[in-house]
This record gives C-alpha cells, structure tokens and sequence, in this order.
C-alpha cells in the first residue's frame, strides 16, 4: 500500500515542479541579463578621444556625435541605442563591436543606417548623406573603444 501513495505523491512533485518552472527560469534570466539602459549609469563617451575610422577625420567623428545624440541634423540614435550606445529594449548594443545588420565597417553601418531610415521615414531625424556618413564614422569609433 505505500507504493501507491508513494507514486501519486511522485507525481505529483513532478506537476508541481513541471508548473514552477517557468517562474524559477524567469528568475534565472532576470539575474543573467545585464542591465538595460534604464537601469544603468549613461555615460557619453567623448567624441575626442575615439579612435577615427580609416578615410574619415576627427571632424567626422564629432559631427557623428551630434548627430547620434539629437543635437545636429534631429538626430534620433540615442533614443534607442542609449547616450553611451550601449542599446535599450528597443536598439541593440553599439559598442559590443557585433552587429546584427553589418560587418562592422564603415560602409556597412552606413548602409544599415540608410536601410533603417528607408524602412522608417523620418525616425532617424532629418540625416543628409553627410550626416549619415559622419554617424556611421561615429558608430565605428564607439564600438571600437578602449574600454
């Protein structure tokens, strides 16, 4: 008679376990994800000492700058991808160096840039090609950064 009691006991503990488990996974991935923007220190990094991409200047890198943050052109990088880059639950991280859309040079972020401004007219702000091409200098530099 103890085995019957034992195996719907068994049971039992494993419907329980089976029910748990996406809270006790919720948790676990709640402690692994790191934290988004909203709930980390931004710190802009400061357009004068990133390195420059090959075939673009300083100058380039700095209007990328204003640019990525709304202060030229009505830029609206930072909105998603944060005032450090380093993304939000609506743009992915810029200065990991891995990109989703590109290979990571110049030419690539500008064609991702363009694509996205095609995708979503007016989103992106009132960019010119100089304009996209300084932001694109930009993105370059932050994700190539000593950190």
């Amino acid at each position: 008679m103890a085995t019957r009691s034992t195996v719907p006991m068994a049971a039992c503990a494993m419907f329980l376990a089976v029910f748990n488990a996406p809270a006790a996974q919720a948790e676990e991935l709640r402690l692994v994800t790191p934290p988004l923007s909203i709930h980390r220190e931004q710190i802009r990094p400061p357009a004068t000492t990133l390195p420059v991409p090959s075939g673009y200047t300083r100058e380039h890198v700095v209007h990328g700058d204003r640019v990525f943050h709304g202060e030229a052109a009505n830029g609206q990088c930072s909105v998603c991808h944060g005032i450090d880059g380093k993304g939000t639950p609506n743009g992915n991280d810029l200065t990991a160096g891995m990109f989703v859309w590109s290979d990571g040079s110049v030419n690539e972020l500008k064609r991702t840039i363009l694509h996205n401004m095609a995708v979503a007219p007016g989103m992106d702000g009132d960019l010119k090609p100089e304009d996209v091409d300084a932001v694109a200098a930009y993105v370059w530099a932050i994700s190539h950064q000593d950190l």
